[in-house]
């Protein structure tokens, strides 16, 4: 039924445009909030809905699959619909059963519209909206996909019409779905068709007995299995999810965080079912989620996904497509799973310290600098921290493939790392390999400075020990390296930070003791609030490099 999709902007400004193909498959969208994900899934119902996206800030266009003549004939058979008693229909006109009842359309237009459904020249592309695409898209957000498992009328059950009808009458698919909600739930979804000329949704603890007989034991069972008010709202979003993806007639489902309400197990167990049963059903569905477990339940399926990274800063938008390969990486590597990198796809940026005590001390003076309106702080960044400064660019390199700004913050003993060590750093933050030498050889150069200090330059002082042409060179590196984004403490380590305050520098002692120094009440007075200089410009020139649309080091 689709395509391909294109849309406004493509990875960094300057860049083309971004087109992905949409077979049959789930395309997900990621990103920070307030960056267009709901607005991209609002922008492809506008196409299905008028064949145009007039106003629209995402999708360029979308592009629909031409029919053939004969396959368009065929769609015209299956919509048919019996006229009622009385009714007159005009020449050449048939009637079909659409989204808003039944309608009469002018064959040949139909016919038409199906087969050039992109072409705008005689209205083509809006009858083919109109009279076709409409009916087969389903919009669910929070309401509305809790309303799926709403009473439906049973009908005619030997031409269903309703999703629970032709579920009931589906002996093949219906123990399916049921072994799905089951195996994600613990509950047996059943069919209640005992309640006047409705279908009611029950859920029951043990196998249940024949839902289409109305002898004893299945009224007997129906008596005692949960109504829809007797489950949660999770269970029901899950399950009528479910529903529409392999029961429901709509070809293109678009779904607004479908983790909502789900415990994240159950929201990696939906993200992986889309992504298998929309390739098996032959459907199209988009998913905006804020959810790594949804993603993960995606990519974890084995079926092709799109994932599509919108971003939108200082009023330049960006939309880049994600390979499944990359993002493998972040999941599967165990050092990059337990640090939870995977959910920086849903931050404007990340900050990557040496170990847990860096981390939470550079996100707390950020939050402090927030907190006073500082620009020197940052919004929307998620911190996180590796196992030591050796394994920080095994952090940097996949997220900024991924388009993310990644800053590494390491202290100054990181020069003493030569060889690999400090070549994987370069690698990761993308300085070109040409420049490895040169920036090895001045790497050596600094270590060597600070060496003959005959001091602790970690602990007592950092590039402060070095005067003159020496200092200005340790300066320089440190400068550079801080352009592509990785920031080197200059005063040496994290625990020098703050000097006026009395604290025990010691690694095993001192997050505690300077958070208990800084104060935990804004009211205070000894709250310590941003001031000039120190760590307070440190995070600042984080700050600037994370925000500067130019930044180096960032793929695009």
């Amino acid at each position: 039924m689709l395509s391909s999709i294109r849309f406004k902007f493509g990875s960094a400004p300057g860049q083309p445009a971004l087109e992905i193909q949409t077979p049959p498959s789930v395309t997900i969208f990621v990103g920070p909030n307030n960056s267009g994900k709901s607005q991209a899934l609002r922008e492809i119902n506008n196409f299905f809905a008028s064949g145009q996206n007039s106003g629209g800030l995402i999708v360029e266009e979308v592009v629909f699959s031409n029919f053939s003549a004969e396959e368009a004939q065929q769609q015209l058979d299956k919509m048919s619909a019996t006229p009622d008693f009385g009714q007159v229909m005009l020449a050449q006109h048939q009637l079909i059963s659409t989204h808003q009842g039944k309608v009469q359309v002018y064959i040949p237009h139909f016919l038409n519209g199906l087969q050039d459904p992109n072409n705008i020249v005689n209205n083509k592309r809006q009858h083919y909206s109109n009279y076709y695409a409409s009916s087969f898209i389903l919009a669910l957000d929070g309401p509305s996909r809790i309303a799926l498992l709403n009473p439906q009328g049973r009908g005619d059950l030997k031409n269903p019409q309703s999703a629970f009808a032709r579920l009931l009458t589906d002996e093949e698919r219906r123990p399916q779905l049921r072994k799905l909600v089951h195996d994600a739930t613990g509950l047996q979804f059943v069919l209640d068709a005992s309640v006047g000329d409705q279908l009611q949704v029950r859920f029951g603890s043990g196998e249940p007995p024949n839902e289409r007989s109305f002898e004893e034991p299945t009224l007997k069972y129906m008596r005692e299995a949960r109504g829809l008010d007797n489950v949660s709202d999770g269970v029901k979003a899950f399950t009528g999810i479910l529903l529409q993806l392999h029961v429901g007639r709509p070809r293109v489902i678009t779904v607004d965080e479908p983790e909502a309400f789900l415990h994240p197990s159950l929201a990696f167990t939906l993200g992986k079912e889309l992504a298998r049963g929309a390739v098996d059903e032959g459907k199209h569905i988009f998913a905006s989620t804020h959810s790594a477990q949804f993603l993960m339940g995606a990519i974890s399926s084995g079926a092709e996904v799109n994932i599509v990274r919108l971003t939108y800063s200082a009023g330049a938008a960006s939309a880049r497509l994600l390979h499944s390969a990359d993002l493998k990486t972040l999941m599967q590597d165990p050092l990059l799973r337990s640090v939870g990198v995977l959910e920086g796809l849903f931050f404007d940026n990340v900050v990557i310290g040496e170990a847990n005590a860096d981390r939470a001390f550079y996100q707390e003076v950020n939050e402090r600098l927030l907190a006073q309106s500082d620009s020197r702080g940052v919004p929307r960044t998620l911190f996180l921290n590796a196992d030591n400064k050796q394994t920080i660019p095994r952090i940097v390199e996949p997220l900024r493939k991924l388009g993310i700004p990644s800053a590494g913050v390491v202290d100054i003993d990181v020069l003493k790392d030569g060889g690999v060590e400090f070549t994987r750093h370069l690698n990761a933050i993308g300085i070109p390999v040409g420049e490895h030498n040169a920036y090895a050889s001045r790497r050596l150069a600094v270590l060597q400075a600070l060496q003959n200090t005959q001091k602790d330059y970690k602990r007592e002082g950092g590039i402060a020990l070095l005067v003159d042409a020496k200092l200005e060179m340790a300066k320089n590196l440190l400068g550079d390296l801080s352009r592509y984004g990785l920031f080197i403490v200059d005063c040496g380590e994290v625990e020098n930070w703050l000097v006026g305050l009395d604290v025990e520098r010691t690694k095993q002692k001192w997050l505690r003791s300077i958070f208990e120094k800084m104060g935990s009440d804004p009211n205070s007075a000894g709250y310590v609030k941003p001031g000039q200089g120190d760590v307070w410009d440190f995070l600042g020139a984080i700050t600037s490099w994370l925000t500067n649309k130019d930044r180096r080091g960032i793929p695009v």
